[in-house]
């Protein structure tokens, strides 16, 4: 039970909130290794003291010191991490190599100068890993030269003692491969992964600001495609409203002059949303502009476009559409609806009258064919045309925002303009889904025939 306390305790010594993953690793493997190397070191110690070498006892006793404070300063501060290891750094680097000097010889201070081996374990965790190649070529050089200062001793009584040439040299090449190829496997090859997801975060943070600059610059483009003013008929009153569900969307709205006494008016669905239905709704206004003027037919029209958008998308690409060809001079709407929800007209004495569909959606298939119809505006009427965005909204308890509901509050504000018939709808309707963001683009256009101002 108490090594499994004490084990995580190890484990959070020189924890930091504001450490990365990777760095968090380091730090363990570090800890975990010092706290090893207490109970070796402080051995160590009492074994050179029962051997009589004084000197060697008391670097292995103050390396037992040095690592005890370097836990007990890593616990209390996290962030004396690079610190404490440049510390036992410059110790294993310099203590060995003193030693090794003080004895007498490589071979007098019983191949303590392989500790300083460790020195370029722990320039590992510096965040330039070369300093630890450097530093272990340099250990390397200075293993050579101290042995060709004090070259080994032939004397029968030294070789009794233990120390054969052959397996100390064949220990100098076996710790250092195991040492620092080990850790060049857990510390190096881990530290080049780290730093290749940077590089591959660095790419994707490029890359979404340029796909988020790219979705602005798309944004802005498709609000100058819709109208930036409310048209100018006499003898009516029109405005339209746009609000789509992501930067970008599929719902389209337009007025589009035909003569002098005649206006379009357009609102199309587009299947989908976002990138992708912007560019079909783009598709469809330059088409449809290019299909209206004063000699056109609403029903060819709408099977050229239909035709056009078949070839144009994929095959699950179509487009709930509806135009309307206003006559100021007698009020007469003529329309084709492509499968659009039905709009609406909220006569002045009371009831509605709906804008049924004519055919299947633009695009859905070759060939279709559309049946227009017919419906009078009389003098105070309203004509709402709108996605289903407005009547699909939800609020809290899963319900529809519907079309009676869409039908009530145009038929409670009969006094307002057409602008601000528009925004009181729209504000009805983010209200009742409880003020959150909309899951669909939302359109809405109100045709309102002034009272008094009659045709000309």
């Amino acid at each position: 039970m108490k090594l499994k306390r004490f084990v995580p305790f190890i484990l959070d010594i020189g924890a930091d909130a504001r450490d990365s993953e990777y760095v968090r690793l380091i730090k363990r493997i570090w800890y975990a290794a010092t706290t090893a190397s207490l109970p070796i070191s402080l051995l160590s110690a009492l074994s050179e003291v029962r051997a009589g070498h004084g000197m060697l006892a008391a670097s292995f006793f103050f390396a037992f010191l040095l690592f005890l404070a370097v836990l007990v300063d890593g616990a209390r501060a996290p962030r004396h991490f690079e610190r404490n290891t440049l510390i036992v750094l410059v110790f294993f680097v310099l203590a060995p190599a003193i030693i090794t000097v003080t004895a007498g010889g490589i071979w007098h201070a019983s191949g303590s100068i392989m500790i300083g081996l460790l020195g370029p374990l722990f320039a590992l965790m510096l965040p330039d890993k070369r300093w630890a190649f450097c530093l272990f070529g340099l250990y390397v050089a200075l293993v050579l030269i101290l042995t060709g200062i004090w070259p080994f001793p032939g004397d029968r009584a030294f070789l009794a003692a233990g120390f054969d040439q052959f397996q100390f040299w064949l220990g100098f090449v076996v710790l250092p491969a195991f040492v620092f190829g080990g850790m060049y496997f857990f510390v190096v090859q881990r530290d080049k992964a780290h730093r290749l997801l940077g590089l591959e975060k660095d790419k994707s943070e490029s890359l979404l600001r340029r796909i988020e600059k790219d979705v602005e610059q798309a944004a802005e483009i498709q609000k100058r495609l819709l109208p930036a003013r409310d048209p100018v008929l006499e003898g009516f009153d029109i405005s339209g409203a746009n609000i789509p569900c992501y930067q970008v969307g599929g719902d389209y709205y337009d007025f589009v002059p035909i003569d002098a006494d005649r206006l379009g008016l357009v609102i199309a669905d587009v299947s989908g949303k976002g990138i992708s239905a912007a560019l079909l709704m783009a598709s469809l206004r330059a088409a449809l502009l290019a299909e209206v003027h004063p000699g056109f037919d609403i029903e060819r029209m709408a099977v050229r476009l239909s035709d056009f958008i078949h070839r144009s998308s994929a095959s699950n690409g179509f487009i709930t559409f509806f135009f309307g060809e206003l006559d100021r001079r007698t009020g007469e709407l003529r329309y084709i609806n492509a499968g659009h929800n039905p709009p609406f007209v909220a006569r002045r004495t009371g009831g509605f009258a709906a804008l049924g569909t004519s055919g299947f959606p633009l695009g859905m298939f070759p060939g279709a064919n559309y049946e227009p119809g017919t419906v009078r505006l009389d003098e105070g009427d309203t004509a709402v045309l709108f996605t289903d965005g407005i009547t699909e909204a939800r609020n809290g308890a899963r319900e529809e925002y519907s079309e009676e509901r869409l039908r009530g509050a145009v038929a409670g504000h009969p006094e307002l303009a057409a602008r601000e018939l528009c925004r009181a709808v729209l504000e009805e309707a983010h209200a009742f889904a409880c003020a959150t963001e909309p899951s669909d683009d939302i359109t809405l256009v109100v045709v309102k025939r002034n009272p008094g101002l009659g045709s000309s």
